[in-house]
């Protein structure tokens, strides 16, 4: 692809793509080096970073149920009591990533990738966020989906 026409939204768009084509070749690399999770977090930049930046008002207020969490397919997810919606979250999220205050929790001795927490050190380190690891991203297509539906609808193309 070549230069950015309408750089926010395609900036997104090509980072969900980015994260498409990787899962999409997966499966032709040993287990070993596998690095999906790295490749997730290294696109926080552009999930997260540059839309709290550059867009913050079109991510959706929606209300962070329990069943909204289990229809956006991140039933597990654990957000911080001062935290209540979307937007709320990706703002928290911004601080966590863009300090790089994430920890990779595991759960067994393989050392394996079971939790993502997000914390943030300017706030006491308190947590903001823990993601079963296989949740991060369903998270991300679904917030990343409202996010340019927003855009496309209020902004135009």
């Amino acid at each position: 692809m070549g230069n950015y026409h309408n750089l926010e939204p395609e900036f997104i768009l090509r980072t969900l793509r980015l994260i498409d084509q990787y899962y999409g070749v997966l499966d032709n690399y040993p287990f070993e080096e596998q690095f999906n999770y790295t490749l997730t977090i290294n696109c926080l930049l552009g999930l997260i970073v540059m839309p709290k930046e550059r867009v913050i008002s079109y991510v959706p207020t929606d209300r962070l149920t329990r069943e909204y969490l289990a229809e956006i397919g991140a039933p597990s997810l654990e957000v911080n009591e001062k935290i209540h919606t979307l937007r709320d979250l990706v703002i928290s999220l911004r601080h966590a990533v863009a300090h790089f205050d994430i920890n990779v929790v595991s759960e067994g001795e393989q050392n394996l990738v079971d939790w993502l927490v997000f914390s943030d050190s300017e706030n006491g380190g308190n947590v903001v966020a823990r993601f079963r690891a296989n949740e991060l991203l369903p998270f991300l297509r679904h917030y990343a989906g409202c996010l340019l539906q927003n855009m496309e609808r209020n902004r135009g193309r």
